[in-house]
């Protein structure tokens, strides 16, 4: 028999999944922007479709969530394994807009920053490609380092 924990744990992981499937499917209704900052980058992602803004509103803060409570996902894929990794020394703030969402992910670590543009540059695949970007793994930054734990 399954405990209520793990029944809900699972529940969020389908509904997690089920809208970013949904944002992949409809892909080409979402805009995105990314500003590289020397310690991270910003991205602005909006939709002129108020039913995908209520999908960025509902991903993205469960997204920020999950990095928080270290509940990771694509563990297939190494730059999703190592975000969730350094997640410790990343300062990530979502703030949520009439269109869309805003993000800021910085760390005062290089190898993280490094990171975190490989993380966005993955979002940003996904964004331009759908599922097509989301069945490949997200490449390390070449310069990237790993630590022992």
């Amino acid at each position: 028999m399954m405990d209520h924990e793990h029944f809900f744990k699972m529940q969020r992981h389908k509904h997690d999944q089920d809208i970013f499937h949904t944002l992949l499917r409809e892909h080409e209704k979402i805009h995105r922007e990314v500003t590289s900052l020397p310690n991270g980058i910003r991205t602005i992602t909006t939709s002129e479709d108020p039913v995908i803004v209520s999908l960025l509103h509902d991903h993205v803060p469960a997204m920020h969530k999950r990095l928080q409570e270290n509940i990771g996902l694509r563990f297939w894929d190494p730059a999703f394994v190592e975000i969730f990794a350094q997640r410790e020394a990343i300062d990530m703030t979502v703030t949520l807009l009439t269109n869309g969402v805003q993000v800021e992910e910085l760390s005062s670590d290089d190898n993280v920053v490094a990171l975190i543009h490989a993380h966005g540059e993955a979002v940003s695949a996904f964004t331009r490609e759908g599922f097509t970007a989301s069945q490949r793994p997200s490449p390390l930054p070449v310069e990237y380092r790993f630590f022992k734990k």
